[in-house]
Order: C-alpha cells, then sequence, then structure tokens
C-alpha cells in the first residue's frame, strides 16, 4: 500500500457524513466505510434509511440512535471496535456542523477507541445547489455564516441573529424552522431589508423534498403554511437573488486583471468593464438633485420609484441600501446623495480593496457638501467631489494627505502609460513618509527610453524627493523611503519602503518551430528574462514575423501575459541590417535575417538589450524601447 493510500482498519470508530439525504450524495469514502462496516449507528431521524439498506442486507448490524444517549452510543460503538469490527457512525450533511461531534471524540479517545472522521456533503452545499445559487457572489456577500436560534442548546449574545444579521452576509440557519417568525423578527432588527430574499428548504435531496422561496417579508407566513416542522434548513441574503440583482457580479479569480502562477495579469487593455457614475438618491429632494447631476455628469441616476415620475427607467424598487449593493460591481464610480452615516452603513459591508472597490462621493441633498468617501486617489473620487461641487455650488470635502499638500500621487505615478508597481512594495509606507515631510530617494533606470524617464523624473518636482544614481544608495541614512523605475527585477527586502515600479518598455521577440505549445513559449521567455534579470511586469508586448501568424501557441502565450501579440509583416523585417543581428537559420527558411532579434527591434523602436536565446523549440530576444507608434 502507498504511504498515502487511504484505507478501513478494523477497530476504527468512522464518523461518517452521510450528506444531506439522497444516498447517491455520501462520498466515495464515506461508501467504502459502510460496504465494509461490521456495526452502522445512524441518526435514524435523519439520515435517509436508503442509505443503510445495503449494510443491513449483507449481515452487519444496524443500530437507529433516536432512541439512545449518548452513553449508550459511543459503549456500543467502543465494544464493537475492540473487538476488531469496522464501525460506522453515520450522521446527516457532514459531521462537524450540528453533529454532536466533539463529546463522542472526547468519550472514545477516553476509552483508548481509534476513530476518524468521512466527512460528507453539508446541508447548506445541498441546498444552494438545489436553488441553483452562489452563495458568496462578488460585489454582493463574500461571507456564509452558518448559526441557528437558541432552544434548548443557548446562544451566546455576540451569535444572536440580530448581531449576525449586521454583517449582510448570507446566513444557512439550521434547527430553527419552528421559531421562523423569530428567526424574521431578529434579521429584520438586524438590518436586512424586508425584500430580502429567503428559502427554506425541507428536507432537500430526499423524495419529499418541498422549496419554499420568498423574502423576510412573507416567508413566515408562507412555512406556517407549508406545516415544516423539522428537517428544514433557512438560507438568507442577498445572493439568493443574485441573479436579477447583480447578473453582472463576476469573480476576480477568473478577470483578466488578477495575476495568479497560472495566469498573470493581463496588464494593459484588460480592465474588468464597467460602467461611468451613478447617481444613487433616497429622499423627494436627494431625487430632484440625483437627476440633475447625471444630466450634468452623463452619468446614470438611481432614485426611489415614487419619487421618479417620468423617469421609470431611473426608479428602483426596495431599499437604498439594496440598490446600492446592486450598483457596486457595476459602475466605476458611485455619488450617494444621503446621510454620510447611511452611506458608510450602505458600502462598508462591500469595500475590499481601494484597487477594486469603485469610487464613492457622499453628498448632501442640498448640494453643500461633496465628500469622497473611497478611492480618493486610486479611483478619482476626489476629482469626482470637486467636479459635483462645482455643479451644485458647494464644497468638495478633500481629506487626502497628499491632495491637501500637494504631494505627488506615488500610487497613480505612470498609471496611464502601464506602469506596473512591483509586488512587495511598500506603497503605504513610502505615501506616509512623504505626506509626513520626510526625504524619498528617486532611482531612474538608464536603461529605459528617454520618454519613459522623462515621466519618471518629474517626481523630481515634489522637493522631498531627490535623485540617486544607484539602486544601492537608496539604503543611506537620512532617506525614509525610495523609488524605483526599471525595467529590471529589484528585490524589496533590505531597503526603507522600497517601491518599485515598471514601465512597460520590454519587447520580446519570439521565433518558433511550428506547433509549439503556449507553455512552450511562456517557459522559454520567462527563462530568457530571469537569467537577464528583467522584469515580466515590463513586458509591454510579444512579436513575431508574419510567417507565425497562425501559431496558436503564441497566441495563447501572449493572451495568457497579458500582453499584445505583435505580428510583424516579412518586408519590415527584412529592413533590419543583418550587421546588428545573430546568424539565424530563418535566412533560410523564410528569407528573412532572423525572426526573434528583428521582431523585437522593429516592435520596440529601441535597442537591443538580450540577443537571440535558444530554448527547446523558441528562440527570444529582447529589446528595450518606447514601441514603435
Amino acid at each position: 500500500m502507498k504511504a498515502n493510500e487511504w484505507r478501513v482498519v478494523p477497530g476504527t470508530v468512522y464518523i461518517v457524513g452521510a450528506g444531506p439525504g439522497a444516498p447517491d450524495l455520501i462520498t466515495r469514502r464515506g461508501a467504502t466505510v459502510l460496504e465494509r462496516a461490521d456495526l452502522v449507528v445512524y441518526a435514524d431521524s435523519l439520515v435517509d434509511a436508503r442509505l443503510v439498506a445495503p449494510a443491513r442486507q449483507r449481515g452487519a448490524r444496524v443500530v437507529g440512535s433516536a432512541a439512545l444517549t449518548l452513553d449508550e452510543i459511543v459503549a456500543l460503538m467502543a465494544e464493537a471496535a475492540r473487538s476488531g469490527q469496522v464501525v460506522a457512525r453515520l450522521h446527516s450533511g457532514d459531521p462537524s456542523v450540528y453533529g454532536a461531534l466533539h463529546e463522542q471524540i472526547v468519550r472514545l479517545e477516553a476509552l483508548g477507541v481509534p476513530w476518524e472522521i468521512v466527512p460528507g456533503v453539508p446541508s447548506f452545499a445541498a441546498a444552494a445547489a438545489r436553488l441553483g445559487v452562489e452563495l458568496t457572489v462578488p460585489g454582493l456577500v463574500q461571507t456564509v455564516i452558518l448559526t441557528r436560534t437558541a432552544g434548548r442548546t443557548p446562544m451566546p449574545d455576540r451569535e444572536r441573529l440580530s448581531a449576525l444579521a449586521a454583517h449582510g452576509a448570507t446566513l444557512a440557519i439550521h434547527l430553527s424552522i419552528t421559531r421562523v417568525r423569530r428567526v424574521v423578527e431578529e434579521l429584520l432588527a438586524g438590518g436586512y431589508p424586508p425584500e430580502t430574499p429567503v428559502a427554506v428548504l425541507y428536507k432537500v435531496t430526499w423524495p419529499d423534498e418541498q422549496v419554499l422561496t420568498g423574502t423576510l417579508a412573507d416567508i413566515a407566513d408562507n412555512v406556517r403554511a407549508a406545516g415544516f416542522t423539522r428537517h428544514a434548513l433557512i438560507l438568507v441574503g442577498p445572493a439568493l437573488g443574485a441573479r436579477r440583482a447583480a447578473p453582472e457580479a463576476r469573480s476576480h479569480l477568473y478577470s483578466p486583471t488578477h495575476a495568479h502562477r497560472f495566469r498573470p495579469t493581463r496588464k494593459r487593455g484588460g480592465a474588468v468593464e464597467r460602467r461611468g457614475t451613478v447617481v444613487v438618491a433616497v429622499t423627494r429632494q436627494g431625487a430632484d438633485l440625483a437627476l440633475r447631476l447625471a444630466d450634468a455628469l452623463g452619468a446614470e441616476a438611481r432614485v426611489p420609484a415614487s419619487f421618479a415620475a417620468g423617469y421609470p427607467e431611473r426608479a428602483y424598487q426596495g431599499s437604498a441600501v439594496a440598490e446600492i449593493r446592486r450598483c457596486w460591481s457595476r459602475y466605476r464610480a458611485l455619488v450617494l446623495v444621503m446621510a454620510t452615516g447611511v452611506a458608510v452603513r450602505a458600502v462598508a459591508p462591500l469595500v475590499r480593496h481601494k484597487a477594486e472597490d469603485p469610487a464613492v462621493v457622499c453628498l448632501d441633498e442640498a448640494g453643500r457638501y461633496a465628500i469622497p468617501l473611497l478611492g480618493g486617489h486610486a479611483q478619482g473620487a476626489n476629482d469626482l467631489a470637486r467636479r459635483v461641487a462645482a455643479l451644485t455650488g458647494g464644497e468638495a470635502a478633500i481629506t487626502t494627505a497628499s491632495d491637501v499638500q500637494n504631494r505627488v500621487a506615488l500610487d497613480l505615478v505612470g498609471r496611464e502609460q502601464g506602469w506596473q508597481v512591483a509586488p512587495g512594495s511598500r506603497l503605504k509606507e513610502a505615501m506616509a513618509a512623504l505626506v509626513n515631510g520626510q526625504t524619498l530617494g528617486l532611482f531612474v533606470d538608464p536603461l529605459l527610453p528617454e520618454g519613459v524617464r522623462g515621466t519618471a523624473s518629474s517626481l523630481l518636482d515634489d522637493p522631498c524627493i531627490v535623485p540617486v544614481s544607484a539602486v544601492e544608495e537608496l539604503k543611506a541614512d537620512g532617506l525614509a523611503a525610495g523609488l524605483v523605475v526599471t525595467g529590471r527585477r529589484v528585490q524589496p527586502e533590505g531597503h526603507v519602503a522600497l517601491v518599485v515600479y515598471h514601465p512597460p518598455v520590454l519587447y520580446v521577440g519570439v521565433g518558433c518551430r511550428r506547433g509549439v505549445s503556449a507553455d512552450e513559449v511562456l517557459k522559454a521567455v520567462e527563462r530568457v528574462l530571469e537569467e537577464a534579470g528583467l522584469a515580466r511586469e515590463s513586458v509591454a508586448a510579444l512579436a513575431t514575423a508574419e510567417a507565425k501568424r497562425d501559431e496558436t501557441g503564441l497566441k495563447e502565450a501572449a493572451r495568457l501575459l497579458g500582453v499584445p501579440l505583435l505580428v510583424l509583416p516579412h518586408e519590415v523585417l527584412q529592413r533590419v541590417p543583418a550587421g546588428v543581428l545573430s546568424p539565424s537559420a530563418a535566412q533560410e527558411h523564410l528569407g528573412l535575417p532572423g525572426v526573434a532579434e528583428p521582431a523585437a527591434l522593429v516592435a520596440s523602436a529601441g535597442v537591443l538589450l538580450v540577443p537571440k536565446q535558444r530554448v527547446g523549440r523558441c528562440t527570444v530576444a529582447v529589446a528595450v524601447g518606447e514601441g514603435n507608434r
């Protein structure tokens, strides 16, 4: 047997999750335990008897536990295990959730009886599958809370439903169906609006399964009419209505802007598609202002239906909080015409990261003060607040220290030109040093093209930023932080608050054999960049010859790198002087002086940085420049 191979061991008690009910939803491991068990002790009031029927038919001892006490159950299992039998203790769902698991384990250990847990499909997961919903929808909710109401088992005060409801998460409420009216009252008290979607699932995946859907406003009456008194799970939260409320919500995992080891970020031209600005109001006076502002800003407006006479396309139903949640992932900027407290409570559960969140500006209904709440720099909320204030005759309440002091916004440096901040950069610390009047050093790599160096040198307009001639000088005493603009890889470790910017200046020429895979191309490019000490984040494009136009491996590699593939005509490549190129077999096969080196030079309109390198079935060269525009 292999070291990591699992097997059933006689003399062991296996605590098995049976799943939600359907016999085919038990795990393969759980089914294996049942097939080999000599004793099956199952929760007969909760587990479908079809699951244990095969064990009973082959002669195994099958005992229902509903009528037994804990001590009787443990004694029964311990006796069988000590005699060398395989014992299956079968729980509904997954035993880790309301499975009375802890006390059984403690007693088995005290008796010296070996035990093992075999997980099962939990009821909340089966319920979500039955409803066809995701419980964690980007822009709406990212947390699932498993809970119950107090019964014979008390609940700590901090876990009251009203307290949990304040999070705006998806709630899976177990063992509480007989107290459904109390559940609704506590959820409403905790902040869920009456129109919050609710689903109640009775014996999900069983033959007599029933599903009720509704809202907090009507679900209690529906449950009472259906007569549910047990075997029912309550799911509550905005995610249940996401197909209607947020059809455009999407995960960052598969976004072209999200990088990980299997797919690098798509740096240029790969931003998440969002609409522009939306103005959301609550009151009648606020609605009037929102409609005027939206027209002046070229934005959309969302106002309560009762105040949207003549503008049905701008009306929303229900609460403003729910409308803000719907708008969160759809727009680049939100102007909220409402009290600041209302706005803060509405957006707080939605906030993730300043690089992802939309700009949020809060405006009083008289238009006196426009307050950037989120995204002052990163998403342009400060500028939006100024525009709004100019339109209303009010004042933009800008609190961002760098704006107040007219300091450089380090998080925006080079953004419009596609610069990227290297992973590990200490941007927050560097910005804090700058606004506190401390001195920062700036190193601009002479490798960079003239135009890029000019943009970088504009940082020196800030009197707190001074030039240095080498990266190592940034370690000098007297410098609170360092800024580096380069196409090379720089390790931030050992420096004070180092921020590394990578402009898109590297053009990678690639030649390849026919049928090369994307993986081969990526590995070749990464190897050449690594050996040359160049930053992948500074790659602006891959380039190749027209003869390679149909190579899917090249196309896919460029897509995975998040850069364009530049396919260059042969006549253009032939103009590159042969004297500056390495010898190449492309002259014989394609009538070209080469592929990798000429393509890199033409695409970059610059100079060759890394001569042609052969890696497997690929040739790779790197040139640096601002691009052949």
